[in-house]
């Protein structure tokens, strides 16, 4: 597909089905997401009181609003009208809502002075690689962090995805682009988690790219992010990745780099 073409079929899928959707959590099960954030980079859910932050690719907005609730002022872009409207209205029932924004826009379309100002963090968990370019993406996220700020990023590993890369390929050869025939299929063949949402995410998107620990690495180095710590750890990045999928786990690494 071409790049217009990727991007409107990430986006019609969440539009459809919003995510990740948590709204029945209650405010100490959505604390939660910035505790395990936090702990990434030897912290807890307190490094975020006074914090400000950017989340690029908030989708719902579940992580925002923990962070808000931590005590940080937050910023969440998303290009699913959908998903902001789920934020916007978990930030009013979680009392959230003056110390969080929700904007509608595509994560590439950020301009260097787009918020008048740079955050302390900025957040790219889950996005990033559905982007048609992740590593402006990246770049875009670097250039909204102050100096000594923190990036941090998920994405999907190029080598630890292996077996769901696999999976997606039969379901591509059974379904091509039809969204919902390819949630049927996957849940079909490779089992339902019993969330129609989750199972949207899963089975249903088309488009995702994969990345792996070097590649990132030479990201930071080229936008002078200092590295500073890794879920899970490595030690030898390739060889690390090839036990994350020989363990059958990990296909999802996040990285923290401090803007120097």
């Amino acid at each position: 597909m071409k790049t217009n073409q990727n991007e409107q079929k990430v986006k019609e899928l969440y539009e459809k089905y919003p995510y990740p959707l948590r709204a029945d959590h209650s405010k100490e099960q959505i604390i939660y997401f910035a505790k395990w954030v936090a702990k990434i980079f030897g912290e807890t859910e307190k490094y975020w009181k006074g914090k400000s932050v950017l989340e690029l690719g908030c989708g719902t907005g579940e992580l925002a609003i923990a962070l808000a609730l931590s005590g940080a002022s937050v910023k969440g872009v998303d290009f699913s009208n959908s998903a902001i409207k789920n934020a916007r209205n978990l930030a009013k029932k979680s009392g959230t809502a003056k110390k969080t924004s929700f904007v509608l826009k595509n994560i590439l379309n950020i301009k260097e002075n787009e918020f008048g100002k740079k955050f302390d963090s900025v957040i790219a968990l889950g996005s990033l690689h559905h982007t048609t370019n992740a590593k402006k993406g990246f770049e875009i996220a670097c250039e909204q962090t102050k100096t000594n700020g923190l990036v941090i990023i998920g994405l999907y590993n190029k080598y630890s995805r292996a077996k769901h890369r696999a999976k997606r390929i039969m379901i591509q050869l059974l379904a091509g682009e039809d969204i919902e025939k390819r949630i049927k299929i996957g849940a079909k063949f490779f089992g339902s988690t019993g969330n129609l949402t989750k199972d949207a995410d899963k089975y249903g998107q088309v488009y995702e790219t994969y990345h792996s620990i070097s590649e990132v690495k030479k990201w930071f180095k080229e936008n002078n992010i200092e590295y500073i710590s890794s879920k899970p750890a490595f030690v030898t990045p390739r060889i690390d990745e090839i036990k994350w999928l020989l363990e059958g786990k990990e296909a999802f690494f996040v990285m923290v780099g401090r803007k120097r």
